[in-house]
């Protein structure tokens, strides 16, 4: 598969390789989740183009490694070099040629340093401080990390001895729902409801479109369905095994609390109830998932504040809800190659799974299109936008504003019925509720709406967007007009 997007990173680099030309050091972190795109990216931004060495971090002998890095920089260069015994010589080998010419150098998997030898990291602060007061240094150092909360650790805890080393740090994000709209239609997918469906199972992670386009499955509903439930792909284990390895001997309490979430179990309370654990501890994980592994975020009702009750937790990438909510529990099954009846199942309960993903695809297309106008259809003006819900089950899916004000509220629904005017009554019901007066009213239906409900709507200056239209922003979103 063709590389895609990250047009804004690539920028990134390519100012720092303009820098190290100039004789300017610079040490940068590039981190994200496997798959996320990392490697990919510096091999574009590079290979090629500069001298360029790139090597991977083992968890082995640091002696065999130190002789791997040094005739791979022999090959790069084109000429043989003094043999060196340790990694302070090795980065010294580093900074003696980087004065006679460029070099961009990549530690891939950095983290791994931690199982070798962790004395590497004083090795490398000590040659950073010094780099950066050299002048006419033409080498730009990179760090890659997949282990999110291993690089804090190195990078950002203040007792480390890489904290506030590096120049410049990249987190490389899973794409928009647009970018990835755009990768499967390049690959042939033009069924828009498909096309949510496959997102909602792989989210915006590069690695696995690329594997199932790689072993040429079609990328399509079905096909990633049977990717992740047949024993001979990787899908189904190695999401288990990369999870065990970043949460260690905490792993089976983790699991479970992401199974739970996946299957909407979304207030502490509900997740402690399904996973056993005491309510008085579940805090402390539901904190480190968010804060500290980055896969879950706690959300709270538009305009109360993330610390009260009542707040709810969600998974950040739709894929992690999918792997759990339909893999995580079926391995026995898959390893026994006994799928017919769990792949029906996925099929017939996808649904389910696509409707809460549906609705962040929403909210997150509303704001970044805020303030536009896209043929007829006017975003209103926001910098804020979540949902609504109180205790008593009343729940709004839109709420949109700038700074304190409302602007706008509505409803999202993946149901294949029409929305109508008594659900029209009930959002109403729910605005006064609420307490929010005189919105714009934004109601997304997959389907539309009756021909009362959408008369309503638009006497009240409101907007029923269906996929027609949504279509239209995720276009223009996709391909911005050239100013």
């Amino acid at each position: 598969m063709r590389f895609f997007d990250r047009e804004g990173e690539l920028a990134i680099l390519n100012r720092l390789v303009t820098a190290s030309s100039k004789g300017k050091f610079n040490f940068i972190i590039i981190s994200g989740r496997r798959g996320v795109g990392k490697t990919r990216l510096v091999f574009e931004a590079f290979e090629g183009k500069v001298p360029f060495l790139y090597l991977f971090v083992e968890r082995k002998s640091l002696d065999i490694q130190i002789e791997k890095f040094a005739e791979k920089l022999e090959k790069v260069i084109g000429t043989r070099l003094p043999r060196v015994r340790d990694f302070e010589s090795f980065l010294l080998l580093l900074k003696t040629i980087a004065k006679e010419r460029n070099l961009v150098v990549v530690f891939d998997e950095f983290q791994n340093f931690r199982f070798v030898d962790e004395s590497i990291f004083a090795t490398i602060q000590e040659f950073v401080d010094r780099a950066k007061f050299e002048e006419g240094l033409r080498l730009l150092m990179i760090a890659i990390g997949s282990i999110i909360g291993m690089m804090r650790n190195i990078f950002e805890n203040r007792e480390a001895p890489l904290y506030g080393r590096a120049t410049a740090k990249i987190s490389l994000k899973p794409f928009e729902f647009w970018r990835i709209r755009r990768l499967l239609r390049d690959h042939g997918l033009r069924s828009e409801e498909e096309i949510i469906e496959v997102y909602s199972m792989l989210g915006g992670m590069p690695r696995y479109y690329d594997t199932i386009d790689r072993l040429d499955l079609g990328l399509n509903k079905r096909s990633v369905i049977r990717f992740f439930t047949t024993k001979g792909y990787p899908g189904w284990k190695e999401v288990r095994d990369e999870l065990i390895e970043e949460f260690r001997d905490a792993h089976p309490t983790y699991f479970s609390i992401l199974e739970a979430i996946s299957t909407g179990k979304c207030t502490s309370s509900e997740i402690a109830d399904y996973t056993g654990i005491p309510h008085k501890s579940i805090h402390k994980y539901l904190n480190e998932l968010a804060n500290y592994f980055e896969i879950i975020e706690k959300r709270a009702p538009y305009g109360v504040k993330t610390g009260v009750r009542g707040a709810r937790y969600h998974m950040k990438d739709p894929f992690y809800r999918f792997w759990f909510r339909y893999i995580f529990p079926n391995m026995d099954l898959i390893d026994l190659e006994r799928v017919e009846h769990l792949r029906r199942h996925i099929e017939d309960d996808l649904p389910n799974h696509v409707g809460p993903v549906f609705e962040d695809i929403i909210r997150n297309t509303i704001l970044v299109a805020s303030g536009l106008q896209i043929n007829d259809i006017k975003i209103p003006k926001i910098n804020r936008i979540g949902a609504w819900w109180d205790r008593k089950g009343n729940e709004i899916d839109i709420v949109g504003g700038w700074g304190r004000r409302i602007i706008l509220v509505g409803e999202i629904t993946w149901s294949s019925k029409p929305y109508n005017i008594k659900d029209i009554e009930e959002l109403i019901m729910k605005v006064e509720i609420a307490g929010i007066r005189e919105p714009v009213i934004f109601v997304v239906a997959r389907e539309g709406a009756t021909r009362s409900a959408k008369a309503y709507i638009e006497e009240k200056g409101g907007h029923i967007l269906t996929m027609k239209e949504l279509v239209q922003i995720w276009d223009y979103l996709t391909y911005p007009p050239k100013e």
